[in-house]
């Protein structure tokens, strides 16, 4: 019998659940020896194969494949996608979904307390498997000045320091909506890691501060999709939340389309929230479209393993490796990352297929 030594990959939902696996028989071998420090069997062991002793001790042979080396439990971690919000925090935000602006501040009603709400929400339950940033325009509480430096950098565990960011800040400048998106651009160029990497704009009004022109209140809807359009070619997609009444559908829709990511199968093209929950659920759909399909391997659990004798399994069945990336594994940076195509890259993504397993073949030189 085959003999392996294995690494589990937990894949994180959007719901952030997740299935335990627990690996058949014939993965984890039946020999009934305790593993000496150097992965190998003693005791009673009863692994067999060439250059094989059969009871006794179990010794391997000297230059064999396969052979009895114990079973290893290895994490790795699924690449997690790089997304950057860029959070529209103008005075309208002080209102409520429908336009009413209230005396005093709406408070709780308020798009901008629903909207942070919401945020800190879904990044605090995707913490762990989404590097997350935060940039926030204007940059000031009034006019139109939007600086070049992220409010806080993307990268994984940022869920506090955007909570205390969220908390510091509040609404009430213009909607200069072109220059923000130009400058988070600029910001992600400075990631240098290899993920996959977007924008998340979300804002509840048409784009003003249009270079240029004296008035802070002037349209600049042709600049701010040109922004986006300029950002995707550059390599970031954008998806587009409109928050509330944006009085300006027809903008937000061109903008979604000229990001790369609309949203399918509903009225807008862009994400249409109005209040806490259906911001949730929009991130929700947001984040199951940058699911990755991409897992690190890590280093082999010992000498006698290498990254590159290995078999994928999801959900204990075998996933076969296809160098045409239609359906099955593939390396995709040397042998320290593999990535998984097709059908069964859209089963991981669904849910279908809960984890996947790296079984490591035992090499003895």
């Amino acid at each position: 019998m085959r003999r392996f030594a294995t690494g589990l990959f937990s894949i994180a939902w959007a719901a952030l659940g997740g299935c335990g696996f627990t690996p058949k028989a014939e993965l984890t071998g039946s020999s009934t020896g305790a593993a000496n420090s150097s992965g190998h069997l003693t005791g009673t062991g009863n692994s067999t194969g060439a250059g094989a002793t059969s009871g006794g001790g179990g010794s391997p042979g000297s230059a064999n494949k396969d052979v009895n080396c114990g079973t290893f439990m290895q994490p790795a971690q699924k690449v997690p996608p790089d997304i950057l919000i860029v959070q529209d925090k103008s005075g309208s935000m002080n209102d409520q979904a429908d336009g009413t602006t209230c005396n005093g501040g709406c408070g709780a009603n308020s798009k901008w307390s629903q909207t942070t709400t919401a945020l800190n929400m879904v990044i605090g339950m995707t913490d762990t498997t989404v590097n997350w940033g935060l940039k926030f325009f204007a940059t000031s509480n009034t006019g139109c000045n939007v600086s070049t430096t992220a409010e806080v950098p993307v990268g994984p565990n940022n869920a506090n320091a955007i909570m205390t960011a969220i908390g510091r800040a509040g609404p009430g400048s213009s909607t200069p909506t072109r220059v923000a998106v130009q400058n988070a651009v600029t910001i992600m160029q400075g990631v240098t890691d290899t993920n996959p990497k977007y924008l998340l704009l979300a804002t509840d009004g048409l784009p003003n501060c249009m270079p240029g022109n004296g008035s802070t209140q002037a349209d600049d809807s042709p600049g701010a999709i040109a922004a986006v359009a300029a950002a995707l070619a550059a390599g970031f997609p954008t998806f587009v939340v409109g928050i509330g009444n944006t009085m300006g559908t027809a903008t937000l829709n061109s903008m979604a389309m000229a990001g790369g990511k609309p949203q399918m199968g509903a009225a807008t093209s862009f994400y249409q929230v109005n209040d806490t929950a259906s911001l949730v659920a929009a991130l929700g759909t947001i984040l199951g479209s940058t699911a990755t399909c991409i897992f690190n391997l890590g280093a082999p659990p010992n000498g006698m393993t290498s990254n590159s004798a290995i078999d994928v399994y999801g959900d204990n069945t075998l996933i076969k490796q296809d160098m045409t990336h239609t359906n099955g594994w593939d390396y995709s940076m040397g042998t320290s990352q593999i990535t998984v195509y097709g059908p069964t890259c859209d089963a991981i993504k669904a849910g279908t297929i809960k984890d996947v397993l790296i079984a490591y073949i035992c090499i003895v030189p």
